[in-house]
């Protein structure tokens, strides 16, 4: 059956709990309503916040300030950092806070603003000298553990790609991002979508975005075991919202076979805060 009722919620619309999620302020790809044709556009990758989505960063201080945080997380995306850093710029303990970059909060990556343009210039922009520092440990680490370049990470998510285009699809951008040639890296990441939307189906599954979410949930329980309990210290994290969207099924603890966004799933808008159990 494709939908299916859950009977209980991991998320709540509110700030009670030990671990909050805030989806990215809105960027051009997603005021965009020519859906079809956004998925696959060169200039939407990577997207930065627009006007409106710096102002719906902003908008979050108030209540961001009146929070103590154990740690903030975000996903490597500009966009994810970019919304951290207005949300958080005028924090009172904006100085002690320091933004953890950890690649399974990215979204999944399914159409072109689901790519990484340049990771380097990212880094650069968002580092332990910025606003609010930001530490590439957990990331950098990451690499180290798998195959594909920074700037590629992502194709480890790949689990519906055929491997032999797969591979060749990497090499060939790998290439490209080496030589510097950014608007020929623009062209055969939006080429890339469209493989996607040609085939009709995901480049990672459900299965594996599920994967991901579970994977860090039982990172934060490793990592802060010791103050789970202590819900006047959050953890927050700013990610995207399939990957948000993912973590609301009510089945996500109990199957492993999830194909479909089941019934009572919940997108949340950008800039929403929602409260997981973990």
């Amino acid at each position: 059956m494709k939908n299916k009722i859950n009977i209980t919620k991991p998320f709540s619309k509110d700030l009670r709990g030990k671990l909050l999620f805030m989806r990215h302020a809105e960027t051009n790809f997603n005021s965009d309503r020519k859906k079809i044709v956004r998925q696959t556009n060169p200039d939407y990758i990577d997207c930065r916040l627009n006007d409106k989505g710096i102002t719906q960063s902003k908008s979050k201080q108030a209540i961001l300030n009146s929070l103590s945080f154990e740690k903030v997380y975000s996903s490597p995306f500009y966009r994810a950092l970019q919304t951290l850093t207005y949300s958080l710029e005028n924090h009172p303990n904006k100085d002690n806070i320091i933004i953890v970059v950890h690649p399974l909060v990215s979204e999944t990556p399914n159409c072109v603003n689901d790519y990484i343009l340049d990771i380097r210039s990212t880094k650069n922009d968002f580092n332990m000298n910025s606003i609010i520092k930001v530490d590439w440990t957990i990331f950098d680490n990451y690499i180290k553990e798998i195959k594909y370049d920074e700037n590629f990470y992502y194709f480890e998510f790949f689990d519906c790609f055929n491997n032999i285009e797969k591979e060749k699809a990497y090499e060939k951008l790998k290439k490209i991002y080496e030589s510097g040639n950014i608007e020929e890296l623009k062209t055969e990441l939006s080429n890339l979508a469209s493989y996607r939307y040609k085939k009709g189906k995901r480049l990672e599954s459900l299965k594996n975005l599920q994967k991901r979410f579970k994977q860090f949930i039982d990172f934060i329980k490793g990592q802060h075991k010791d103050n789970l309990e202590n819900i006047n210290e959050k953890i927050f994290v700013v990610s995207h919202s399939s990957y948000m969207k993912i973590g609301t099924d009510g089945d996500i603890y109990h199957s492993d076979m999830i194909q479909y966004f089941h019934f009572g799933c919940y997108r949340p808008d950008n800039c929403e805060i929602l409260s997981y159990n973990c």
